[in-house]
Parts: structure tokens; sequence; C-alpha cells
């Protein structure tokens, strides 16, 4: 069914960002406001011509097309304006702290003309794919999670994902009810210049660390690992963000790391039987923390997982076909994440901090009031054509 109009909650929630699109002839604010409505109603592939079956049949496929190929709106300023309204909007926590949470995530790609596509696999014993990878920066606490940054990775680029990372926390800036910052990532992102960074900003943070690090006495960590007896570990309790209890066995130290100075390590591994192989490190500033705050802390990753679930089956991320172009690609890349926030900003005053809200609830909601409007409106619009006939007669 062809919506006719724009609800009027989603014009009031994104007039903010009409500032954002220079081009009034080609009317890319309303278009924009149309894409998001669109991404978020349809059910199945999410390609650009199936979006403009649900849009009024004034905006036509080249309209949608050309807009999506403008230079004149960039979807990142757009991502970091919109976020900051979501931030405000959400009730923040009772302490003030909030999980800074950077990960990388991958889609799927055929064909040859993918500018921004690479051969990749998740690890060591994973199969190859092809496909775009994006790094997310997402704001968590509680039950929330707020994407504030997002980027596709260039393959040409040596270590654009770090680069990329670091420029998001740099233009990061925490809200004002933000008592305290903390900063997790996995091994992937664990660079010595983010994390000179993210002590430079006074903030705290838990990485995975590769085991290739070395200490200031020229000591690999690998060998650290290797050589110390089970006796040195202890068994510690870590909660993850849903509650459930996790225990592993963990040895901490605090150790002078080339490159970081003074931080605290820790060797943690799920039983203590376990080799050398199947142990996991990790690397903190947070020197007075406990090992099982610091554990907890690092299980609050598992809140961006999530919200690549929600991007990718819900708001239908990585379906839009685009041209070869490497920046039409990243902007049909990170609509989907625009629709994602603009949901939390319609219904996020309405949330707990207790429950909150998946995005398919939220998705299924909007979808409700969306139709329900539009029936109203056409009812509302026969009672009047009868009234004109009733007077006619």
């Amino acid at each position: 069914m062809r919506l006719s109009r724009i609800p009027q909650q989603v014009s009031n929630s994104l007039a903010p960002l009409k500032s954002s699109f220079t081009c009034a002839q080609g009317q890319h604010f309303r278009v924009f406001c149309w894409l998001l409505v669109t991404m978020i109603v349809i059910e199945g592939g999410a390609t650009l011509k199936n979006l403009c079956r649900l849009m009024p049949r004034s905006l036509t496929y080249w309209t949608v097309l050309r807009m999506m190929r403008s230079r004149l709106w960039d979807p990142k300023d757009l991502i970091l304006e919109l976020s900051e309204m979501v931030l405000y909007t959400l009730p923040p926590p009772a302490g003030g702290l909030i999980h800074v949470v950077g990960d990388l995530t991958t889609n799927q790609r055929t064909g040859k003309k993918q500018p921004l596509a690479r051969k990749m696999r998740t690890n060591q014993y994973g199969p190859y794919l092809f496909g775009q990878a994006m790094v997310i920066l997402s704001v968590q606490w509680e039950s929330f999670r707020v994407p504030v940054a997002a980027a596709v990775v260039n393959p040409k680029i040596k270590g654009h994902q770090n680069i990329l990372f670091r420029q998001m926390l740099e233009d990061f800036v925490p809200p004002s009810w933000a008592q305290e910052v903390i900063v997790e990532a996995d091994a992937g992102f664990a660079a010595r210049q983010t994390l000179r960074l993210i002590n430079e900003r006074q903030w705290g943070y838990v990485f995975g660390l590769a085991r290739t690090w070395k200490l200031e006495d020229d000591t690999y960590l690998i060998n650290i690992a290797h050589y110390t007896t089970k006796a040195c570990y202890h068994r510690y309790a870590s909660h993850k963000p849903d509650g459930r209890r996790k225990d592993y066995w963990v040895y901490r130290r605090t150790a002078e790391v080339r490159h970081l100075g003074p931080v605290t390590i820790l060797f943690s591994k799920r039983r203590l039987n376990d080799g050398p192989k199947r142990i996991k490190l990790f690397v903190t500033n947070l020197s007075e923390a406990t090992t099982g705050e610091i554990l907890s802390y690092y299980h609050s990753r598992w809140g961006i997982e999530v919200m690549f679930k929600e991007l990718k089956s819900g708001l239908h991320l990585g379906q839009m076909q685009l041209t070869s172009k490497e920046d039409r690609v990243e902007r049909g890349l990170l609509l989907p994440i625009l629709a994602y926030l603009l949901l939390l900003r319609l219904y996020g005053s309405e949330l707990t901090l207790e429950k909150g809200a998946s995005i398919w609830q939220l998705k299924r909601r909007f979808v409700d009031e969306l139709y329900q409007e539009h029936i109203d409106r056409s009812e509302q619009r026969w009672h009047k054509k009868f009234d004109q006939y009733k007077v006619a007669a």
C-alpha cells in the first residue's frame, strides 16, 4: 500500500536536520524523510526500487536516485546530530557511567564492481567471504544502545579501521550528564595511538590485547601466558549486560607495557585446565577496579553485537543496491543507522531504564501508528466528501 503523507511526528523529530540539506530544488529533505519511513515499514528486500513503491507517485525512482547520488548532504554529519538529540531524549543512568563500544561488522556482497568490498574472514577458523566492513561506535548503558558514529572501511587504506575509530573518538562529545566514560573494543582496535588518545581525554578503557605486545624488559606477553602456572590463576565472577553470571580463571598483574606505560593486564581463560592458546588478554587503565568489574565491562561489548543483528534483520542493513561509486555505497549503508536513531528519537522519552525496548517492538509500534493515521485520514476525507454531496443534494 502506497503512503501519501510523511507522519507529523517524523517531520517534527527530523526538523533540526533540515539545515543540512542545502538543495531546496531537489527536495532532498523530503526524500530523506521518505527513505527513513519506508525503510522502517518495508518487509523483504529494501532495495531502492522497492522503497519507491511505498512512496507517493509524485516521487519517482529517478528523483530518489538523484538524491542518493548527490554530494550536497553527508550521512555522517546527520548521524552525529541525530545521535546527540537521542542521547538527551533517553533517560540517563543513575551513576552517570556510559560505555563507548567500537566494533566491526561485515556485509556479504556478490559481483566484481564493489569498490569498498574485500576478501576477509572473521577469524582464522572461519570461512572466507567477500564483503564490506563497517566501523560503528555505540554508546551503551543499562538496556540502551545508541550508535553515535559509523563509517565504511576502505580496503585500499592500510589500517583504515583504526584511523576511523580514532576519528570517531575525537569527534564524540559525551552528554553533560555523563560522569564517567569507559571505552571497550577487541584486540583489533588496540593501537597505541588509540590508547594514548583515550588517556589524553581522561577516559577509562578495557581492550583486548594481542599476544605480540612486549613489556619494557622485552618480554613477550605470549611467553608470560605460556609459562604462567595454574596456581597463579584465581576464579572470578563477572556479569553480562542481561545480569547472567559468568566465571573465569584470571591471572592479574600490573606491568610496564611498551608504548603504553603502567597498565593492568588480565590473562583470562574459561577453564582452569585450558591451554595457553585459549588464554585471552585484556589491558586496562582502571587500576582501582576489581577483576570482576573489568570482565563485566568487557562483556558490555555484547550490546553492539545485538545492535548489528537489529540493523541487519530489522532495518535491512546492506540490502540497498547502488552504483559502484564509493560515496554512494556509503550512503546506502548508513541510512539504516539513521532509521535506527529515528525510532529511538520518536519513542525514547517513553522508555525506562529497567525494561527498555528492542528495535522490533519500536518498529512494530511505528508501523501500526503509521497505517492507523493513514486510515483515519482517508476516513476523514471520505466523510468530508459525503458532507459536500449532502449539501449539494
